[in-house]
C-alpha cells in the first residue's frame, strides 16, 4: 500500500468515525484508524511534499513549527502520517477556497483553533449552553 493510498484510507475513516452516531461504532473506527497509522513508519519528506503540494523544505518548515508531527527519532526525518492526514484535509480545504500562498499560515491558525476547542473547560462551557445552564458574566469571570 502506498502512502497516497494509506492517508487517503485515514481520511475516510476519519470522516466515517466524525458521522457516527453510535460511540461505540465511532470509537471503534477510530481504533482501526490508529491500528492502521501504527503500522506504517512514517512517510518520506519527499512522500509528504508530493502528497501535500509543496516543497520538502516546506515540509521540514512545517514540522519544525508543529503543523505537522514528525516520527520520534526518525532520521533521516519521517512524517507522521496520522499528522499528514489531518493537514492533507486543511491544505486541500484552504485552497478550494482560494489563496494558495498563505497556506502554512491558515493551516497553522485552523489547528490552533481546533486545540483550543477540545480544552475541558471549552467542553464543559458548551455542555452548559447546550443545556440552557448560562451565567452572565461579570467582571471576576473574565478575569
Amino acid at each position: 500500500m502506498s502512502v497516497v493510498e494509506l492517508i487517503d484510507d485515514l481520511i475516510a475513516l476519519q470522516r466515517l468515525a466524525d458521522r457516527e452516531a453510535d460511540t461505540a461504532s465511532r470509537q471503534t473506527l477510530e481504533v482501526v484508524r490508529r491500528h492502521l497509522a501504527e503500522r506504517e513508519g512514517g512517510a518520506k519528506v519527499a512522500e509528504a511534499a508530493a502528497l501535500l503540494g509543496v516543497s520538502a523544505p516546506t515540509v521540514r518548515s512545517w514540522v519544525d513549527v508543529g503543523v505537522l508531527s514528525a516520527v520520534a527519532g526518525s532520521r533521516p526525518l519521517r512524517v507522521e502520517v496520522t499528522s499528514l492526514a489531518q493537514v492533507k484535509q486543511l491544505v486541500e480545504e484552504l485552497r478550494s477556497h482560494g489563496d494558495d500562498r498563505h497556506v502554512l499560515a491558515e493551516v497553522a491558525r485552523v489547528l490552533r483553533d481546533r486545540a483550543v476547542l477540545v480544552g475541558d473547560d471549552v467542553t464543559a462551557a458548551f455542555e452548559e449552553a447546550h443545556s440552557g445552564r448560562l451565567r452572565p458574566l461579570d467582571e471576576r469571570a473574565v478575569d
